[in-house]
């Protein structure tokens, strides 16, 4: 059972977290004023919410992505908090997606409803990688999903100068494909984990963001297995905020 977490917080509302079995059936952001809105649905109609935080006029921004792969859930916990702790007045505008695979996570799979890999679905490298349903299914065409649609609007809209997607269970921060500027090695640094680069996914949406967006504004972070403690979730919005700065 996952725990359950009522993230209220103090200048906005935070998110919501049930119980397992409800949380699996549907976890919306919570409706902040002002603050939370819907930048997508998933395959099955599960809404992907999105958390605006800070200064609405601050030009530098934060892109927090907690859950691509449904069964990589540790992420969530980040972003929770930074919803908690985060001031309204931030000079830093942070956009915080707790679960872009909603569908996933509901039914605790890496893929979305359709059998898509999420993260080989984006344009740059894709390629077959099985049939669907196979663990990497990288589905019939580029951003052929709304889950990937939905957040490369989003980025393509916003530009952050910062893009942190969480994934398990490998416990290692990644290396950007391009233009790499030390902002992951700091990351690593600051919560502990080792700096080793991964493999060139084809069709990763880290690479995508590297390579059509914004050169070396976007790296990954693998989290250990399994649900991180308390302590772990503090370093890691601590983290997410010297990087802001």
């Amino acid at each position: 059972m996952r725990r359950a977490a009522c993230c209220a917080g103090v200048v906005l509302a935070a998110l919501v977290a049930a119980p397992a079995v409800a949380d699996r059936a549907a976890t919306p952001l919570a409706r902040a004023a002002n603050a939370a809105e819907r930048i997508g649905r998933s395959v099955q109609g599960r809404p992907i919410g999105l958390l605006r935080l800070g200064s609405p006029t601050a030009t530098r921004k934060v892109l927090v992505v907690g859950c691509i792969h449904g069964n990589e859930g540790a992420g969530r916990a980040v972003v929770e908090r930074l919803a908690r702790i985060i001031p309204a007045d931030a000079p830093v505008r942070f956009l915080l997606v707790r679960d872009m695979n909603p569908d996933g996570f509901a039914h605790e799979t890496r893929q979305n409803a359709r059998g898509v890999d999420l993260n080989r679905n984006g344009s740059v490298g894709h390629r077959y990688l099985g049939p669907p349903g196979s663990p990497f299914y990288s589905g019939h065409t580029p951003f052929s999903e709304p889950e990937s649609q939905a957040v490369r609007a989003l980025i393509l809209r916003e530009r952050p100068q910062v893009v942190i997607w969480y994934h398990q269970p490998l416990a290692r921060v990644d290396v950007p494909e391009a233009g790499w500027d030390g902002r992951a090695r700091r990351y690593a640094r600051l919560v502990g984990l080792p700096l080793r680069p991964l493999p060139h996914y084809p069709g990763s949406l880290s690479r995508w963001t590297n390579v059509r967006v914004r050169a070396g504004s976007s790296f990954v972070v693998e989290l250990p297995g399994g649900p991180l403690s308390a302590a772990a979730v503090r370093r890691h919005a601590a983290a997410v905020l010297a990087l802001a700065g």
